[in-house]
C-alpha cells in the first residue's frame, strides 16, 4: 500500500521542525532515483565531532532545486515552503505587496549580485525586444540588398564607369547601413554596468566580464558613496555614443569599507532625467547594510524600497546581518521585472519535475535556507521590527563609543565614523590585527560594530591597542626639524650618490680596498632599484626635504643577489657578507613576511654624531613590525652601525669574522691588517617574540 506521509507535507506549519524531520526521514529511507548516496544520514560519515547529531535536519540532504515557487515533482528532499516563506516575511519588511516579491537564497553577496546581473541583463534584452527583432529584420532584408546589388554589378559592363561608380556608391551606402544595425544590435544585447571604482564590491567587474557586460565606472566621494555628479557626466557620454544601450547601475547600500549608502532616489530620477532615457534596471547591492535598509531610513520614510525609488534588485548577505554560521544570502526582485527576464525562458529541468532553471548554482543548501527562516523568526521578523530595531541602535551607540575610545588614543582627527556601524583608524600592528580580525586597507585599520562587538570586547580591544602603541618598537625619537619617509623612486638618486660616498670614504672594508666611487656605484643603484620596489626602507629628511640618512631593508625570504660580474672590486665585500650569513641562512627557505633583512644604514657626514643611523634603522624596523614580522637580521661591518643593537632586548649574535683572519676560497686574505670584524645579529622586534620561534620563519632542506 502506498504511504502517503509524503503528501502530508504541504499540510505542516513551517516552523514543525519535529513535523519535518520525520516527514524528511521517511523520504531518506525510501529514495532511489537522484544520484545521491546519503552518507551523512546512513551514518557512513559520521558528523558527531563537527556537533552535528544523527536524526537532525542538519545530517540529511535538503537540495532547493532551481525556482523556489516550484515544488519538485519527485526530487522531495526539499525546503522550498521554507524559502518562500522567508521571501514572504522580506518582501512585507521591504514593503512591497503581498506576492510581488520573487528571489532565492543564495550562497552569499557574490551569487546575489551574480543572479541579479544575469537577470537585468535577461530583464533589458526582453525588454528591447521588439527594437531588436525590427533592427535584425530589416539588417537581414538590406543584406538580401547588398547580396542582389552585388550581382548585378557583375552584369555591368567594363565601360560604363558612371553606372559601375553609382552602383558601388549604393553598395557602399548599404554596408554602411548593415554595419550601423549591427552597431545597434551590439548595443541592445549588451547592457552597460555603472559601478563607483573602489568602494563596489570587487566581484561586479568579475561578473560583468563573465556575462560579457560593458562597465563604466564611476567616481566615488570621499566616504566611499558614488558620485552623483560624475555619474551623470558619465552617463551622458555614454548615452550620446551608445544611444541604444541598456544600463544598469550597481547601487551600494553599505560599502565594505566605510558603510556608505548611495543616493538611489537621486540615481533614478538622475536617469529619468536624460533627454533620451536608456532602458535601465538598478541593483542594491546591499551585502551588510541592506538587511537593515527599512530600520536605517537612509531615504527617509519610504513604503516600497522597490517601486518608490526605482530598484528591481535587491542582493543581501545573510551571514552578515542576521549573522548566520554559514555564509547564506538573498536576491529579492520585484515580479515584474522577474517574469519579464524570464518569458521567453528556454530552460526547464525537466527530471525533477520542469522547473524553470533561474538560479545560478541550481541546487542550493536546504539547511541554510532553514537557518535563514529560523533566524527570522528568532528576530521577530515574521511579526514586527521592534526586535531588529533595538539591536541595530544598541549597535551604533557602541559603534559611537569605540569612535570616542579611539580618539582619546588618536584624536578625533584621526577616527571616521562616516556610517552607522563602521569605524576605521590608523592602523596598529600587524599582530594586533590579526587578534582581532581587523579589516585593513591602505594605513588604516576598520572595525565592523555588530551585535558580537559588545562593550566588554571593546574595552579589552581599547586596553591592548594602548598596549600595543606602547611596546610596538618606537622608542627612538627624531628632531622635529627632520621627517622620515619610505624610500621612493623620488629619493633615490640622493640615495644613491649618498650609499656611494658613505662606503668609499668611510667604510673600513671599502677603504682598504681602494674600492672608488664609479666601482661602487653599479652595486648602489641595483640594491636602490630593488629597496624602491620592495617599500620596506626608510629616508631621513632634513627642512630642505633633502635625504641625510637612509637604512635599505628587504624581506629576507627575497634577498638581494649581487651581480659580481658588474662590480669586479666588491667581490672581496660580497664573498666575506656571504661567509658571514651561512650559518644564519644556509640551508635554509625563510617564509615571507617573516624576517626583515637590515642591509645598510647611510648618514651624510654633516650629520653623524647625532644617532640617526639608529633612528633610520628603527624606522625600518618599526615598519615591519606593524606589517608582522617578528624578527629582524643584519650584517654589521663597522663599530658604528653595530650601536643600534642596544635598542634590543632579545637578541643573537650569530657569526662573527675578524677581518685580519678572513681568507677567501682561494687562499688570499683581503682584509690582512685591517682591524675589526663584521657581525651577524638576529633580534625580535615584537613583544612577546622570542628567539625560539625563529624555527617557525624557514623551512630546512629537508622539508622543502
Amino acid at each position: 500500500m502506498l504511504d502517503n506521509r509524503s503528501l502530508r507535507y504541504q499540510d505542516y506549519q513551517v516552523s514543525d521542525y519535529k513535523s519535518l524531520w520525520h516527514y524528511v526521514d521517511h523520504l531518506a529511507m525510501n529514495k532511489l532515483g537522484y544520484p545521491v548516496s546519503l552518507l551523512t544520514y546512513l551514518g557512513v560519515i559520521d558528523n558527531r565531532i563537527l556537533g552535528i547529531m544523527p536524526s537532525s535536519l542538519a545530517n540529511v540532504l535538503l537540495n532547493n532545486v532551481g525556482d523556489p515557487f516550484i515544488d519538485s515533482e519527485t526530487s522531495l528532499l526539499e525546503v522550498k515552503k521554507h524559502e518562500r516563506e522567508i521571501i514572504s516575511i522580506l518582501e512585507n519588511y521591504y514593503g512591497l505587496a503581498k506576492g510581488d516579491a520573487r528571489g532565492y537564497v543564495t550562497t552569499g553577496g557574490t551569487e546575489g549580485n551574480f543572479a541579479s546581473l544575469w537577470w537585468s541583463k535577461r530583464y533589458l534584452i526582453n525588454k528591447g525586444l521588439d527594437t531588436l527583432i525590427t533592427t535584425d529584420n530589416a539588417m537581414k532584408q538590406q543584406v538580401k540588398e547588398e547580396q542582389e546589388l552585388m550581382a548585378e554589378s557583375a552584369r555591368i559592363p567594363n565601360n560604363d564607369t558612371q553606372l559601375r561608380l553609382a552602383h558601388l556608391q549604393k553598395i557602399i551606402d548599404i554596408k554602411n547601413a548593415i554595419d550601423e544595425k549591427k552597431n545597434i544590435v551590439q548595443q541592445l544585447l549588451t547592457p552597460t554596468v555603472f559601478y563607483s571604482k573602489g568602494p563596489t564590491h570587487y566581484s561586479v567587474p568579475k561578473i560583468a566580464e563573465i556575462l560579457r557586460l560593458n562597465i563604466r565606472s564611476v567616481m566615488p566621494n570621499d566616504d566611499g558613496s558614488i558620485s552623483l555628479d560624475d555619474f551623470k557626466k558619465e552617463l551622458i557620454f555614454h548615452l550620446n555614443a551608445h544611444p541604444y544601450s541598456p544600463v544598469i547601475v550597481i547601487a551600494n547600500i553599505g560599502t565594505t569599507v566605510s558603510g556608505a549608502i548611495d543616493d538611489v532616489p537621486a540615481i533614478h530620477h538622475i536617469i529619468n532625467s536624460m533627454q533620451t532615457k536608456p532602458n535601465y534596471s538598478i541593483h542594491m547591492d546591499g551585502a551588510l547594510s541592506g538587511f537593515v535598509l527599512p530600520i536605517l531610513k537612509p531615504f527617509g520614510d519610504v513604503a516600497n524600497y522597490f517601486d518608490a525609488i526605482g530598484v528591481n534588485t535587491l542582493a543581501v548577505s545573510a551571514h552578515k546581518y542576521p549573522g548566520l554560521s554559514q555564509p547564506c544570502g538573498i536576491i529579492l526582485a520585484r515580479r515584474k521585472f522577474f517574469e519579464k527576464a524570464f518569458e521567453k525562458s528556454e530552460r526547464n529541468i525537466e527530471y525533477v519535475g520542469n522547473i524553470a532553471d533561474v538560479t545560478i548554482t541550481g541546487s542550493r543548501s536546504g539547511l541554510n535556507v532553514l537557518m535563514f527562516y529560523n533566524a527570522l523568526c528568532v528576530l521577530g521578523l515574521n511579526k514586527n521590527n521592534e526586535k531588529i530595531t533595538k539591536m541595530v541602535k544598541e549597535n551604533m551607540e557602541n559603534a559611537n563609543y569605540l569612535t570616542e575610545k579611539l580618539s582619546e588614543i588618536y584624536g578625533k582627527d584621526q577616527v571616521l565614523h562616516r556610517h552607522h556601524f563602521n569605524v576605521s583608524f590608523p592602523k596598529p600592528s600587524r599582530a594586533l590585527a590579526k587578534k582581532y580580525q581587523l579589516m585593513l586597507t591602505g594605513n588604516n585599520a576598520t572595525i565592523c560594530v555588530l551585535t558580537n562587538a559588545t562593550r566588554k570586547l571593546i574595552n579589552q580591544f581599547i586596553h591592548d591597542l594602548k598596549a600595543d602603541k606602547e611596546t610596538i618598537m618606537s622608542t627612538v625619537t627624531i628632531n622635529t626639524d627632520y621627517t622620515i619617509e619610505t624610500l621612493t623612486d623620488e629619493h633615490a638618486k640622493t640615495v644613491i650618490d649618498l650609499f656611494v660616498k658613505s662606503f668609499c670614504d668611510s667604510e673600513p672594508i671599502t677603504k682598504h680596498l681602494g674600492v672608488r666611487y664609479h666601482d661602487y656605484e653599479p652595486f648602489a643603484r641595483e640594491v636602490v632599484q630593488k629597496a624602491v620596489a620592495e617599500g620596506f626602507s626608510k629616508v631621513i629628511l632634513d627642512h630642505n626635504n633633502y635625504v641625510i640618512a637612509c637604512a635599505i631593508a628587504e624581506d629576507l625570504a627575497n634577498p638581494f643577489i649581487p651581480h659580481s660580474a658588474h662590480y669586479p672590486k666588491l667581490h672581496p665585500v660580497l664573498a666575506l657578507l656571504e661567509q658571514l650569513s651561512k650559518p644564519f641562512t644556509e640551508g635554509k627557505k625563510f617564509i615571507p613576511g617573516k624576517i626583515l633583512h637590515i642591509w645598510i644604514a647611510l648618514v651624510d657626514t654633516a650629520y653623524r654624531g647625532k644617532g640617526l643611523s639608529t633612528i633610520v634603522d628603527m624606522a625600518c624596523i618599526d615598519n615591519a613590525a606593524h606589517k608582522g614580522f617578528d624578527f629582524a637580521y643584519a650584517e654589521f661591518t663597522n663599530d658604528i652601525s653595530e650601536k643600534v643593537t642596544k635598542q634590543f632586548k632579545t637578541l643573537q649574535v650569530f657569526n662573527k669574522i675578524k677581518y685580519d683572519d678572513y681568507t677567501m676560497e682561494n687562499g688570499r686574505k683581503p682584509f690582512a691588517g685591517l682591524a675589526g670584524a663584521a657581525v651577524s645579529y638576529v633580534a625580535t622586534i615584537r613583544p612577546g617574540v622570542n628567539l625560539n620561534a625563529l624555527s617557525n620563519c624557514y623551512k630546512t632542506m629537508e622539508t622543502y
